[in-house]
């Protein structure tokens, strides 16, 4: 049998196996990327190289791969790379809310101006209205909370159908989309914290459709309000 002493010096000599298969294993995970991207065309290699060398902190962009350095040490984060998580956070963050109002009449999808929460005019306005439906204020209240604290410019865009409109508040479909974009725009000043220097309005009457005006769906989805959540540092 063994003694006590014997078999801790026997194990603590052993003890460098533990490092080397660590590094065997990182050295083989190493080969299998550089053969996948071996196998790539020129532009998915660089898109590849890229990828990795900014998840380890790098930009290989600005001619190395050292990770740039704040004042406390850590790795600088590309101001574009923060505005993409923040966009990507605040998306869940609604679509996670929206999910708890079914039929509510608000989407929200991503799109080249940002993040898009659609107020379907059906459900938020009466026909030839502006104001808010009151059924629908929990909902948007909801939405407004995860609103309430960003530093983003937010556009409220206000559109309507292609079906004339005259009564005696609205001369036209540019008022009504306007008035709609406006209502929707005092709401949130009065119910979120909202920097009102990040806030801006319009109204675009029956342009910019989505659907076909030649069909009632279509003219449905063009009935809406448009809050806008562009990108950090985007005007």
């Amino acid at each position: 049998m063994e003694e006590p002493e014997e078999e801790a010096a026997r194990e603590s000599s052993d003890r460098w196996l533990v490092s080397y298969a660590d590094f065997i294993t990182l050295l083989f995970a190493l080969f299998v990327l550089l053969y996948a991207v071996s196998l790539q065309s020129k532009e998915q290699a660089n898109r590849s190289i890229e990828a990795v060398a900014a998840a380890m902190g790098a930009r290989p962009s600005r001619g190395g791969v050292r990770p740039e350095l704040d004042e406390s040490g850590r790795a600088r984060v590309d101001p574009s790379e923060a505005s993409r998580r923040q966009l990507n956070q605040t998306m869940q963050q609604i679509e996670s809310t929206v999910e708890k109002f079914p039929n509510s009449g608000i989407s929200v999808k991503r799109d080249s101006r940002g993040i898009v929460i659609s107020l379907a005019a059906a459900k938020f306005f009466a026909s030839g209205e502006a104001e808010i439906a009151i059924a629908q204020l929990s909902a948007l209240d909801a939405v407004m909370e995860t609103l309430r604290r960003l530093s983003n410019h937010i556009e409220i865009d206000g559109f309507t159908d292609s079906v004339p409109i005259a009564n005696a508040r609205f001369h036209d479909n540019w008022e009504l989309s306007a008035a709609r974009s406006a209502s929707v725009l005092r709401y949130i000043l009065g119910h979120s914290e909202l920097n009102p220097d990040h806030l801006t309005i319009a109204g675009y009457g029956p342009y910019r459709s989505i659907g076909d005006n030649s069909s009632e769906e279509g003219r449905a989805l063009n009935r809406r309000v448009e809050i806008v959540i562009r990108p950090l540092g985007v005007d």
